[in-house]
């Protein structure tokens, strides 16, 4: 039976392992020391959320979420970092239990909006899920490397 948690330094394998399988999946760099060392100093930020998706005692999916003050969006907002469920449970159920959850949380904390980092325009599928859970596209993102 699926149900979902809130990952706390004892899900760090979980969660890292889910979150190097993602980012190899679509070409990032982190692996899972890196994930684990960094799953450590976030969990104790109560401005960011990891939950994970249990099938009975197995995690099947992971999202984190981060708080930010926005002025262009006139408020608090979250933005989902990371959701990733394992290829078995794809098309199941899992990443809408995982993003409704993520939706619930912004409505508790009075968040203004709700974003997501996407992986790219390569992953049509992925966009199509985001679009039907009524996220909608507000332009590219760029990166600069300290």
């Amino acid at each position: 039976m699926l149900h979902l948690i809130v990952a706390d330094e004892t899900h760090n394998h979980e969660v890292a392992s889910m979150l190097a399988a993602l980012f190899e999946e679509v070409g990032h760099s982190p692996d899972y020391d890196a994930i684990s060392a960094i799953f450590n100093d976030i969990d104790t930020d109560d401005r960011h959320s990891t939950l994970l998706a249990m099938d009975d005692e197995e995690a099947v999916g992971v999202i984190t979420l981060a708080e930010t003050l926005s002025l262009y969006a006139g408020g608090y907002i979250g933005v989902v970092n990371e959701l990733y469920v394992v290829p078995e449970y794809r098309s199941a159920g899992v990443g809408k239990i995982l993003l409704d959850a993520a939706k619930n949380l912004a409505e508790e904390r009075g968040w203004v909006r709700l974003e997501v980092t996407t992986p790219g325009d390569e992953y049509e599928r992925t966009l199509r899920f985001y679009e039907r859970e009524g996220f909608m596209l507000i332009g590219p993102r760029y990166k600069y490397i300290v």
